[in-house]
């Protein structure tokens, strides 16, 4: 994968599509876009704190590899340490409320269309650390924020260029006030 300077003219105007496309986006299509958005920082992260070995990386993160998922890229940015428990909890729940909108055309029970004001998606969107100091009320805000701030935290830390053993993890801030 390329990497993009995001301080650069085709990182800004990467970061202003990104957004346009999102603003756009029904809330099935933010969910699914934002998402992806933050899972190629995910993969981006990984590769930049792993040793560089094409084959290597070809046959665990590509196709149907064991690392291909996000779920599987989740819990390896945790054991690596670049993450907390809490914001692996966090990514995982933005994984879940993402795959729902995904994966099913309406409510299960209810057979109703799918939002960000239905009410367990509400619940899981307002319940997320990585936001809880900005006391968000509108979920949809909730979990683009969430996204954006990963999505930059991850960037941050290959800016930065420090692996979680020398100091350098994402983590939310509520755990910091803890």
């Amino acid at each position: 994968m390329k990497k993009i300077d995001p301080y650069s003219a085709e990182g800004l105007q990467r970061m202003t599509t990104l957004l346009e496309e999102i603003q756009e986006q029904s809330d099935r299509g933010a969910a699914i876009v934002a998402m992806a958005w933050v899972e190629e920082s995910i993969t981006a992260a990984l590769e930049f704190f792993l040793h560089h070995e094409p084959n290597s990386w070809k046959r665990l993160f590509a196709g149907s590899g064991p690392l291909a998922n996000l779920s599987s890229k989740i819990d390896l940015s945790r054991l690596l340490g670049l993450v907390t428990d809490t914001i692996r909890s966090d990514l995982h729940i933005i994984r879940d409320i993402r795959n729902e909108f995904a994966h099913q055309v309406a409510h299960k029970t209810q057979h109703t269309k799918i939002a960000f004001t239905t009410a367990h998606i509400k619940d899981k969107c307002l319940a997320l650390k990585c936001v809880a100091h900005e006391e968000h009320s509108n979920p949809r805000v909730a979990f683009m924020r969430a996204c954006a701030v990963l999505y930059s935290d991850f960037e941050m830390l290959q800016f930065f260029g420090q692996k979680a053993s020398d100091g350098g993890h994402i983590f939310a801030r509520v755990e910091r006030e803890q």
